[in-house]
């Protein structure tokens, strides 16, 4: 199959949408609709092959106050810091993505509750060098709901 140039960038553009609506703006990592794509195929997988997945819900504390005291300029500065500093610490294989204003997920496939607790504390260590605070859910396969489990432990 041959294409134009009118076509290969009608196609090429197509691609880059579908992208750009998987993708936070600001952060440049998933979004929830991406996020939850990848949950889907992820928990598919894991409960295929009965292999552990993780998942971490994070919540940046203390955003809206930043943002009051200081802009909205340096709260979006600190939702990058906190975005670069995990994944400064996740390995290559999990998956980050923005799922609310200041609350983030974190996928960790082939991972149990104690990888996945020593993977948080190294985040929540190197988080606090840049003065910033997370609260954190998480939550393992085998699960009815991955995220809302993970969302009730975030909330105690």
């Amino acid at each position: 199959m041959s294409y134009s140039n009118s076509q290969l960038w009608l196609h090429l553009s197509l691609l880059n949408l579908l992208e750009e609506n998987r993708t936070d703006s600001l952060t440049g990592i998933l979004n929830r609709r991406g996020f939850e794509e990848a949950l889907v195929q992820l928990e598919a997988t894991a409960q295929r092959y009965q292999r552990p997945l993780t998942l971490i819900l994070i919540d940046m504390r203390g955003l809206k106050s930043l943002n009051q005291q200081q802009g909205h300029v340096a709260g979006d500065q600190a939702l990058k810091t906190l975005v670069h500093r995990i994944q400064l610490n996740k390995r290559d294989a999990d998956i980050i993505a923005r799922v609310g204003g200041d609350e983030f997920a974190l996928l960790l496939p082939e991972t149990d509750a104690q990888q996945a607790l020593n993977a948080i504390q190294r985040i929540q260590s190197d988080l606090q060098t840049q003065h910033i605070e997370i609260s954190y859910g998480t939550a393992q396969t085998p699960s009815e709901d991955l995220y809302a489990e993970a969302d009730q432990q975030l909330n105690k």
